[in-house]
């Protein structure tokens, strides 16, 4: 992957720089035939590096059909550029692409996957599960509303029909005669560029998302306008000065609502041992062993567990802002205990966060700052007891129910590691187990243990709890456990 984005970069600098080039040396026409051509590979360099081989070379077949077809018959050019977009949008060489795919190596076909937010990604990941969890009625509306579905799959359907439409039609016009290109069909490229963005943004995140982004999109032509008036020069200045100031107030106050964007979502359990009640966030269990965010802070002081919940919503936005984790928080009827995670370099931060507690609360606030880079305070205190697994296990069931998904057979599926293949063997009398060689190490085998029950919360925890006993048994130490449904993606 790495190989395909450093071929890409050059690629796409080379046609940049010829540019430069091209216009001194060549005739205006020429110069035209070129840029048309160069701005096509641009795309295509585009889609090989982030759709991977087998999707440019599909894509390459239908550019060299469209342009093929433009040239022979350029009376019907409308008609093959309609057909030309079908034929992208439909994609009738899925075949030929997925044999493609199936004789190259995954890393030359795989969609890109970069990460370009550094040592930072887990904050980032976790505040993307926020954002998801924030969206849950709109994504429960894709599994319960059959109209919403085809209606989002219609309007992005139709964004994207017109955005291919509309920009092989600027390139056509820009091939025709650069020369009457008039300035107001600049609009034209900017709104294919817009609606290439918006179709991507409706089919991420729904409606909504797509009408907070439209309203971004329209100040720049309301300048772009403003100048194409009959009016005087102070008149143009000023209300582009007004636009520009309503446009940075929007941007800034879409900033705020998208870092107020927060959630907490618990597996709620009554831990025995300790004598407390535990609400662990279920949007850091994906994250419990990242390498980067290992400063532990753990803050408790004296409140009502009412009060907290009620200042919970100002405690998520503050740790939006300042990028760390609220990881649980536990409750034993008179002190409330927070377990954070800051970035390992920022330790005066999770000192902060001390006297914005003790602000926020009027009360005295004990800490424990701790570099914890093995994980063991949150396996030892949450991630490895019994009821917070029983209580992952029952809240994924939930979520599936509240999506309506309940045709089928659940599968509870647990990866565990063992210190043996002979206890993989043994275990496996009881249970329907895979190994999972690839999660091998030098000391332990992995592999996953699956049972089938149906959705009731009696019969999820009498399963996992049977399983967690099972596996005591035979020396297995649990890693992970997925739900999810009969023939579905797993859930974890």
């Amino acid at each position: 992957m790495k190989r395909r984005l450093i071929i890409s970069l050059i690629l796409i600098l080379i046609l940049l720089i010829s540019f430069s080039l091209v216009f001194p040396l060549m005739n205006l026409d020429h110069s035209i035939i070129y840029t048309v051509f160069a701005i096509i590979g641009i795309v295509l360099v585009f889609v090989y590096l982030f759709s991977g081989v087998a999707k440019f070379i599909v894509v390459l077949i239908y550019s060299l059909i469209i342009i093929v077809g433009l040239i022979i018959l350029p009376d019907y050019k409308h008609a093959i550029m309609a057909v030309g977009t079908f034929m992208i949008i439909l994609n009738p060489l899925f075949n030929f692409e997925n044999y493609i795919e199936s004789k190259m190596i995954s890393d030359e076909t795989a969609p890109l996957s970069i990460s370009l937010r550094g040592r930072y990604w887990p904050f980032y990941a976790y505040r993307q599960e926020m954002k998801n969890y924030v969206r849950l009625p709109q994504t429960k509306k894709l599994f319960t509303k059959p109209w919403y579905l085809k209606l989002r799959q219609l309007v992005t359907l139709l964004l994207l029909f017109s955005a291919i439409f509309l920009f092989m039609n600027e390139l056509k016009n820009l091939y025709i005669d650069l020369s009457r290109y008039n300035p107001i069909q600049v609009f034209t490229f900017y709104g294919v560029i817009t609606l290439f963005i918006l179709t991507f943004i409706l089919y991420k995140n729904g409606f909504t998302a797509l009408f907070r982004a439209s309203i971004m999109f329209i100040f720049l032509p309301i300048i772009l306008s403003a100048w194409l008036l009959p009016v005087t020069l102070f008149s143009k200045i000023i209300f582009t000065i007004i636009v520009t100031i309503l446009g940075i107030t929007d941007v800034i106050y879409e900033k705020y609502l998208s870092l107020n964007r927060v959630a907490y979502h618990a597996y709620k359990y009554y831990d025995l041992d300790d004598q407390r009640q535990v609400f662990a966030n279920e949007f850091y269990e994906p994250l419990v062993y990242n390498e980067t965010y290992y400063i532990v802070g753990i803050y408790k002081f004296r409140t009502t567990l009412e009060k907290f919940q009620q200042k919970l919503q100002e405690i998520l936005f503050y740790s939006n802002r300042k990028h760390f984790m609220i990881t649980a928080y536990t409750f034993d009827g008179k002190d409330l205990v927070m377990y954070t995670e800051f970035y390992h370099k920022h330790g005066k931060r999770a000192n902060n966060f001390i006297s914005y507690l003790e602000s926020l609360f009027h009360t005295k606030v004990q800490s424990q700052i701790i570099y914890d880079k093995q994980k063991e305070i949150y396996e030892k205190t949450f991630f490895h007891k019994t009821e917070y697994i029983v209580a992952r296990a029952l809240s994924l069931a939930e979520l599936m129910s509240d999506l309506d998904i309940t045709n089928k057979d659940l599968i509870i599926s647990m990866i565990f590691s063992f210190q043996s293949k002979e206890d993989i063997l043994k275990i496996s009398k009881h249970y329907y187990v895979t190994r999972l060689e690839e999660l091998d190490d030098s000391e332990y085998y992995a592999a996953r243990i699956s049972v089938k029950t149906t959705n009731s919360k009696f019969a999820i925890e009498q399963k996992v709890r049977d399983i967690l006993l099972n596996a005591m048994i035979y020396k297995a130490q649990y890693v992970r456990i997925l739900v999810y449904y009969e023939g579905d993606k797993q859930n974890d």
